[in-house]
């Protein structure tokens, strides 16, 4: 699938080729609102693709319709690890990346750890909020 790499503007190459599908989904005769666009992380895409991607999550949010990030253990996450690390020891920066795009407003994550990456989101919402979150909780 990295043969298939090959962008020369990775960010805005697949904004166009998402907003292109979203068009031919509504043409199709879907509804906007039902329709979740997802930037396919990992999938014909090389370490500097997915980064820059996600740096660029701002743009494909501007089409107006919700955005899943699917960023748990992909191997591009694996490479800011050790080359040893097991694929597990992937899911704290998977949390990370997963924490940053909640505060950037995407609408969901995709994950294989989720109490990790609950923590994570809890985190950046109680350093955005000033709020102890689990005193929140005890009042639910």
């Amino acid at each position: 699938m990295n043969d298939l790499a090959d962008y020369d503007d990775t960010a805005t190459e697949v904004l166009a080729e998402l907003q292109q599908m979203r068009d031919r989904a509504v043409a199709a005769g879907i509804a906007p609102e039902r329709i979740i666009l997802d930037p396919g992380l990992g999938f014909a895409k090389d370490h500097d693709d997915n980064w820059a991607v996600l740096n660029h999550l701002h743009e494909l949010q501007r089409l107006g319709h919700p955005v899943l990030v699917g960023v748990s253990r992909k191997r591009f996450i694996g490479q800011l690890l050790p080359a040893e690390a097991p694929v597990a020891a992937r899911d704290l920066p998977t949390a990370v990346v997963s924490a940053l795009c909640a505060e950037r407003g995407v609408w969901g994550v995709r994950v294989h750890n989720v109490a990790a990456t609950r923590v994570a989101i809890d985190t950046v919402s109680a350093w955005q909020n000033g709020a102890d979150l689990r005193e929140q909780g005890a009042e639910q």
